[in-house]
């Protein structure tokens, strides 16, 4: 059947929905001008089975009417359909509605495995997987992304697990916080942990969204330019790797967190002195931690990817990294009030968005070519919510703490693909359904912040061009359906 030429013109685009635990699979069909209620006269659906396509026929309206009508094919994704359920469908003032009846949902375990083809994009994101495979692979190179220019000087060969940045918390709930329960030893794990700790030449930290190796190991272009920029404060002069920090007596106010250490033997209770000689050490460790250390200890350096509202200082400056020949975004380091923007702890993180492990971006021996940056914020988005049936998170600038935007999770289990419709008899192409967290979205410049259940910090530069990816998202529904209490109905990939 010919396309009407005026309909071939215009970009009629398919998003196709299904929902966890739900036997239905649902078609939204729209352009930006037809209005298939009052244009699409004598609407039939069909499927082609052999082609992996619906055919979707009507005949327009009198001023575009046609001997031939007008059709479009719509690619299929892999699901089991239920060849004896009629299909459903209506022609509504923007788009027109198919539902299609599956024989098992797109997440059941026997239909999961066909749902998702070879399972590469839409597979899991699992650090475990990434710190085995990095092991294996008997010396790493990191490059840029996006121009693929060498990031690191020697081939890294140690790969390890970043370290939980809640151990004094974990300590004390396991072994009690008082230094006479088992002779202290809740103290001297957390300071041994706490000093062994350190960004060390040729070993590679992994998080979920965060690669962080020292700054002995980046090519020295990358942080040249960063040295000297670093603003004054009184919180005191900090000596990386000397085990002792000289700190102001009028640092009081900003440098609480070090006072805390300091001023611990003078609030020790009566029960804990007492001639243990363990006992005792912790505490002496514990006074000989430098700032940088200290700052560890108390979680400000957690993964900064996207940190929480308790993980975040106003002793710290995050300063951004990027690539010394495209200029594209790598990560970001934690400088100290006085460190002269250098590395706090001698280390750097980068963004698994943003680097591989090959040359040739893409290939199946760059081990974060599954990242980006959409699923690695939508997966920690998850993380933060947990079991919340509706979570508002309100998303702020790291550096300069000002609201960014704002999204509340509608649900976590959503599957969607999307594209533009073909008007040609060509062989079908099959196409997989991905995992997709339905939201809404709001920039908080065009609405007012009402509830929160999480402030999470991200960098400016990640913000803004989540909240392109988020914008760009919400057209993949019709006007109709693309807003809900004032806000973009939206969703991001998993």
């Amino acid at each position: 059947m010919e396309q009407n030429p005026k309909t071939e013109r215009r970009k009629w685009r398919y998003t196709w929905e299904a929902q966890s635990h739900s036997p239905n699979l649902r078609l939204f069909l729209f352009d930006s001008e037809t209005n298939p209620k009052n244009h699409c006269n004598n609407l039939s659906v069909s499927i082609i089975p052999e082609k992996s396509q619906l055919l979707v026929s009507w005949i327009g309206s009198e001023a575009e009417r046609r001997e031939d009508g007008v059709s479009l094919r719509v690619t299929v994704p892999r699901v089991l359909l239920d060849a004896e359920s009629p299909i459903k469908f209506r022609a509504l003032d923007d788009h027109i509605e198919v539902r299609l009846v599956l024989l098992l949902p797109v997440d059941h375990p026997l239909v999961s495995d066909l749902v998702t083809g070879d399972g590469e994009k839409s597979a899991p994101l699992v650090m475990g997987y990434d710190v085995k495979t990095l092991t294996l692979m008997g010396g790493v190179h990191l490059h840029c992304r996006k121009c693929s220019v060498r990031l690191t000087k020697r081939a890294l060969f140690e790969f390890s697990e970043m370290p939980s940045v809640n151990w004094r918390e974990s300590a004390d709930n396991w072994f009690g916080t008082c230094c006479c329960s088992f002779g202290g030893i809740s103290e001297k794990m957390v300071v041994k942990y706490t000093n062994s700790y350190a960004c060390s030449s040729g070993l590679c930290l992994l998080s979920a969204t965060t690669v962080l190796l020292s700054e002995d190991d980046l090519v020295e272009c990358i942080l040249s330019d960063k040295v000297g920029m670093g603003r004054g404060c009184d919180i005191g002069r900090v000596e990386l790797g000397s085990g002792r920090s000289e700190v102001d007596s009028e640092s009081h106010e900003n440098g609480g967190e070090v006072d805390d250490s300091r001023d611990k033997v003078s609030s020790v209770p009566e029960c804990c002195v007492h001639d243990s000689h363990g006992s005792s050490e912790g505490f002496q460790l514990d006074q000989r931690l430098t700032l940088d250390k200290k700052f560890l200890l108390d979680g400000f350096l957690e993964d900064v990817f996207m940190a929480k509202a308790s993980n975040v200082s106003k002793n710290l400056d995050w300063i951004e990294l990027a690539c010394p020949e495209c200029s594209s975004p790598l990560g970001a380091y934690p400088s100290g009030c006085g460190s002269n923007n250098e590395p706090i702890d001698g280390g750097v993180r980068l963004f698994k968005c943003y680097i591989s492990t090959s040359p040739a971006t893409g290939e199946s021996s760059d081990v974060f070519r599954r990242y980006t940056l959409e699923r690695m914020f939508t997966n920690q988005l998850v993380e933060c919510a947990k079991e919340e049936l509706s979570f508002h998170v309100l998303v702020k600038d790291l550096t300069t703490k000002s609201h960014l935007f704002q999204i509340i999770i509608l649900n976590p289990n959503s599957w969607s693909l999307t594209g533009l419709c073909s008007s040609l008899d060509e062989a079908g192409s099959t196409s997989e359904l991905s995992p997709i967290v339905k939201v809404l979205f709001s920039d908080c410049n065009s609405s007012l912040v009402k509830k929160v259940d999480e402030e999470v910090y991200i960098l400016k530069g990640q913000g803004e061009e989540l909240i392109e990816l988020l914008t760009r998202a919400s057209k993949f529904l019709p006007s109709s359906c693309a807003y809900l209490q004032d806000s973009l109905v939206s969703s991001m990939h998993l």
